[in-house]
Formats: C-alpha cells, sequence, structure tokens
C-alpha cells in the first residue's frame, strides 16, 4: 500500500491552476497525463487511487477512456470540463463517473470523494446487517440477498446512506452532504444518475429489482427489511 494516495490528472491542460493546487497538495501524490492512451497506460501501470479525466483530452476519445476505465475499475472518477454542460454531466454521471465539475472545482470537491475511498481505516464504521443486506465500511464488502455486490466507492457510499436511515426518505440535498460532501443546492444530478447505476447493478447482480424506492419530489427511501438494524446516523 502506498503512503499517500495516488490521482491520475488526464488533461490536455495538466497546469490549470486548479490542478497546480491538487498537486501541491501533501495528502496527495499525482501524475499528469496529456492524451486518452496515456491515461489508460498509467492506469495499468500505477494503479491509480482516483481519476481526474478532461473531456478535452486529445488522442483517444475521452468518453471511451471512461468506458474503459469503469469497465476494469472502480476506482473514483471525477469528469472535468472548462464548461459546465447539462447534457455532457448527464452522459458522465450515467456512464460511471462520481462527479462532474470545472476545474475551479475539481481540488475542493474531488478532495472529499478520494478521501472517503482511500483514507478511511477498517473498521471506522460499524458493519450494517439487516436480514437482507450486509455492508463492511471497512472493507468496502456489500451483500444483497447473498449476492456480492461490485461497487464503486461513491455507489457504496450512497447504499450505506440509505441503509443507515432504513424507511426513511432522504432528499437529494441531503445525500449530497452524506455522501459527497458538497454544499446544499449543489447539483443533484450526481444523486440521481448514481441510483440509476446502483439499481442497474443490484438487478444485474440479483435478478430482482433493488430495495432503493423513490419517493417522488422528495427523496429516495431504502426499504425496512426484516431482521436486525441500527440506528441511522448522518
Amino acid at each position: 500500500m502506498r503512503p499517500r494516495p495516488l490521482i491520475l490528472i488526464a488533461a490536455p491542460d495538466g497546469l490549470h491552476p486548479a490542478f497546480a493546487r491538487l498537486t501541491a497538495d501533501p495528502r496527495y501524490e499525482t501524475l499528469v497525463v496529456r492524451t486518452g492512451e496515456s491515461a489508460l497506460r498509467a492506469l495499468y501501470e500505477y494503479r491509480p487511487d482516483g481519476l481526474i479525466l478532461s473531456l478535452r483530452l486529445p488522442g483517444l476519445d475521452p468518453w471511451e477512456v471512461l468506458s474503459r476505465v469503469r469497465d476494469m475499475s472502480d476506482l473514483p472518477i471525477a469528469v472535468v470540463d472548462r464548461t459546465y454542460r447539462v447534457a455532457d454531466a448527464a452522459r458522465a454521471l450515467e456512464a460511471g463517473a462520481d462527479d462532474y465539475l470545472t476545474p475551479e472545482l475539481s481540488s475542493r470537491l474531488y478532495v472529499p470523494l478520494l478521501r472517503r475511498a482511500a483514507d478511511a481505516p477498517p473498521g471506522a464504521e460499524s458493519v450494517i446487517e439487516d436480514g437482507l443486506l450486509t455492508l463492511d465500511p471497512g472493507t468496502h464488502e456489500a451483500v444483497l440477498s447473498g449476492h456480492r455486490l461490485d461497487l464503486t466507492p461513491i455507489e457504496f457510499a450512497l447504499l450505506v446512506a440509505l441503509a443507515r436511515h432504513p424507511g426513511q426518505v432522504l432528499s437529494a440535498d441531503r445525500l449530497l452532504r452524506m455522501v459527497w460532501d458538497v454544499p446544499v443546492g449543489s447539483d443533484a444530478s450526481r444523486v440521481k444518475y448514481t441510483v440509476l447505476r446502483l439499481r442497474r447493478k443490484i438487478a444485474g447482480t440479483t435478478g430482482a429489482p433493488a430495495p432503493i424506492e423513490t419517493v417522488r419530489g422528495v427523496g429516495y427511501r431504502y426499504p425496512p427489511a426484516a431482521g436486525p438494524q441500527r440506528p441511522g446516523r448522518d
């Protein structure tokens, strides 16, 4: 295990001031590459703990890079573009990105996401067991109805947040604060598309609908299951 998490920055403007601030952060190691092909090579060679992927990346199409990375890894991925585009945000989040940002926000918002994946020590949070679902935050293990779920860190964190509050409806703003650690009023589409990916992954693995209910206009709820439950907490 490396002493500091490694962030791979795949961007043609790798020295953008926002990225420069991130590379200067002593808590992280950073590696900058400037083409799609070099991003994939670095992923294989260095096995980074997180990826910041620019949509302006030359060479191999960045959307293809995103697809290939997500097919073979569950590391946190933030897609970055110079300006915020709703269509691109939706496409990135649905394709498996954990966040969609502009460079000015990348270091401020991406670091909490990476910290959740890389810095949480085993046993930092108690195991959730309710007779249907077992979640172990220390080992990142998720088992539903006897099926092991292969979840990205942000998908796992979202399921933990819901399962720790069985029967409660959690709004998108509350989930943004609990899971992404971002202010109320931030783009809630990241919640919508992470729930969508989580539901698809659970259904594909178990052959049954995911135990995540939508309460229209309010938020999302994990329905109580038979068995022992622990009190919810933020």
